[in-house]
């Protein structure tokens, strides 16, 4: 009965565990910020490297990196490396303010998640946070708060690493 019990615990554990490094990406369909009327699909991404960032314009640290991806996101084409964000800001207009003063050009992929779905799906402990997604959809690294010029250098070194260049 012990056995069963910590068995049917285990289970339950996992089933509310984060996604980690090694499993599959979450699945998700979320509307375009600039032009709500169209979707962008996880299953459209596969292929080519992704950041994918969760964030909100009142985050500090969101606002700090932001800065970096858009120069990051330059480095690469879209084809091989591609920076999407997903905002869970309460109105959109939050998130477009706030880009249109770092990514005015709007280099980075940039979604709205208004039910916040994929912070609930990845069951992020805070703001901001990205994962790195190989080309298959799986998951390759975790990182939870800003990322700062050496992790940016990290990063970098994953991305060469999984692109082979």
């Amino acid at each position: 009965m012990k056995k069963l019990l910590l068995i049917t615990l285990l289970l339950t554990l996992n089933l509310f565990a984060a996604p980690r490094v090694g499993d599959s990406e979450v699945a998700f369909t979320l509307p375009n910020l600039y032009n709500e009327s169209t979707n962008l699909t996880s299953s459209s991404l596969r292929g080519k490297i992704v950041l994918l960032n969760l964030w909100a314009s009142w985050c500090s640290g969101c606002q700090e990196e932001m800065p970096l991806f858009v120069n990051l996101q330059k480095e690469y084409p879209k084809e091989q490396f591609e920076i999407v964000l997903s905002s869970i800001d309460s109105e959109s207009s939050f998130a477009k303010e706030f880009l249109a003063t770092v990514d005015k050009q709007k280099v980075l992929t940039s979604l709205y998640d208004e039910s916040k779905s994929l912070p609930k799906a990845y069951r992020c402990p805070g703001m901001p946070s990205s994962f790195l997604i190989d080309k298959n959809g799986k998951i390759v690294d975790v990182y939870i708060g800003s990322l700062d010029d050496v992790a940016i250098e990290k990063l970098k070194a994953k991305i060469a690493e999984l692109t082979g260049k």
